[in-house]
């Protein structure tokens, strides 16, 4: 009687972390030599290919980085358009060698008419569209702002004032929760006393100079 043989020796199915070293185990000379080959052969499809997904992901950069910049340039010409300056000159310029009350009574006349304009603007551009009306009055006053609230048509040293105007859509009273005020589309303006002339412009944004702006308001208008 011959000698009794181990029964096969029984090798469980490792983790997986485990399972690389086990089947490369239980491969023969042959299948270690291919799945080597099929190693390098991967890793050098990766270093042939690293090139060309680096250039496309830098090409898709800068598309993306381009068709960012030609979506702020188009932004800021739409602004630059919004807030183009008109001009007007007002027919009240009192006369060489006028009083002090007929000069004033002159500049008051000339404020209205700037009102005027500026009211009229504004619903041009709610009849083509671009803002929602209707608009009840303009209000002007000093820009920047005075703490006695009198702008230069009320000082006859000064030949020119610069304004900021309210197009108003809606007011709201003085409550205990608001000190009231208006809503609606400001404007910015130019008024020189003396000859008559002045402009004003639709203010896009702030109507003074701020860190976030993207345009600022036109010279002509007191920028």
């Amino acid at each position: 009687m011959g000698a009794p043989t181990d029964p096969e020796r029984y090798e469980p199915l490792p983790g997986f972390a485990e399972l690389p070293g086990w089947l490369w185990r239980r491969m023969g000379r042959g299948g270690r030599i291919a799945a080597a080959i099929a190693v390098l052969a991967i890793v050098a499809a990766g270093i042939a290919l690293a090139p060309g997904i680096r250039e496309t992901k830098k090409e898709r950069a800068e598309a993306d980085r381009a068709a960012r910049s030609e979506q702020l340039a188009a932004k800021v010409r739409r602004l630059r358009r919004e807030q183009r300056p008109r001009f007007g000159r007002s027919e009240s310029v009192a006369p060489a060698g006028a009083g002090a009350a007929e000069r004033l009574r002159a500049r008051a006349a000339m404020m209205d008419e700037l009102s005027g304009a500026i009211l009229a603007d504004a619903r041009r551009r709610i009849r083509a569209g671009s803002l929602e009306g209707p608009v009840k009055r303009t209000d002007c006053e000093p820009f920047p702002r005075t703490v006695s609230g009198k702008g230069a048509e009320a000082d006859l040293t000064r030949r020119r004032g610069n304004y900021f105007c309210l197009a108003v859509t809606a007011d709201f009273e003085r409550s205990e929760a608001s000190l009231g005020g208006a809503l609606g589309y400001p404007y910015r303006a130019l008024v020189h006393f003396e000859t008559g002339r002045y402009a004003y412009c639709k203010v896009a944004g702030q109507p003074g100079p701020t860190s976030h702006q993207l345009v600022v308001t036109p010279k002509a208008c007191g920028g």
